[in-house]
């Protein structure tokens, strides 16, 4: 009599190297293992015939990785139906003016444009540096202690002998510490939402100057 035993063993190891295929699609692999199980099974040695529970592992193998699949591709359609229904919800946020994460501020007409900040938990000394396009520190702005949310900074486009900087792009940075600690402090800028876009983060808007933000990241809208 023929032996089967390597023909077994080599449909169930065909069967868990088709379960393991990320590229096999759900019908794939159904179809794969019912061709597999049906080659098994007439090649089966009548006097060592396949296991149940082995029949019972791969059937719920198999059933396992098809209900993933088919959910993936579900939870997939789904995002893309929320991505897309924030989109249009976010273009509502066009010609407002937000307040998102950013360290750029420029001076027009000697009038600097609106900063902010925010602070995770409550700081006790916060201190705000503007520096110019050489990294050379301008103004430095002691808010002192402050609780936690978001603040405005106010600059008033001077420097620290109190003579107006000249027009132009500027930058800055924020530190906050409690008890000597930061407490990680978000540089915040203002803008006008000039378009909505997305990418693989999400929904973006766009305040102008090439600068973007996740629309997640808006802390205040005017």
């Amino acid at each position: 009599m023929t032996t089967t035993s390597s023909v077994n063993g080599t449909t169930t190891s065909g069967i868990n190297d088709t379960l393991k295929s990320s590229s096999s699609s759900a019908a794939e692999l159904q179809n794969n293992f019912l061709k597999m199980l049906v080659t098994q099974l007439n090649n089966q040695d009548p006097l060592n015939p396949l296991d149940n529970s082995q029949l019972t592992s791969q059937l719920a193998q198999i059933s396992t990785v098809s209900g993933m699949q088919t959910m993936n591709a579900t939870l997939s359609q789904l995002l893309g139906q929320v991505s897309a229904s924030r989109a249009m919800d976010s273009a509502a946020l066009i010609g407002r003016t937000v307040m998102v994460p950013g360290k750029l501020v420029s001076v027009e007409g000697g009038v600097p444009g609106k900063i902010g900040l925010d602070l995770p938990s409550t700081a006790d000394a916060v201190t705000v540096d503007v520096l110019d396009n050489n990294g050379n520190v301008v103004r430095t702005i002691d808010m002192k202690g402050q609780t936690a949310g978001v603040h405005d900074i106010a600059w008033d486009g001077k420097n620290n002998a109190g003579v107006a900087v000249a027009d132009g792009d500027y930058t800055f940075k924020v530190t906050a510490t409690a008890n000597g600690a930061s407490v990680q402090p978000v540089a915040l800028v203002y803008g006008k939402v000039q378009s909505i876009s997305g990418d693989s983060t999400g929904v973006l808007v766009d305040i102008g100057d090439g600068q973007t933000a996740n629309v997640d990241d808006v802390r205040r809208i005017i």
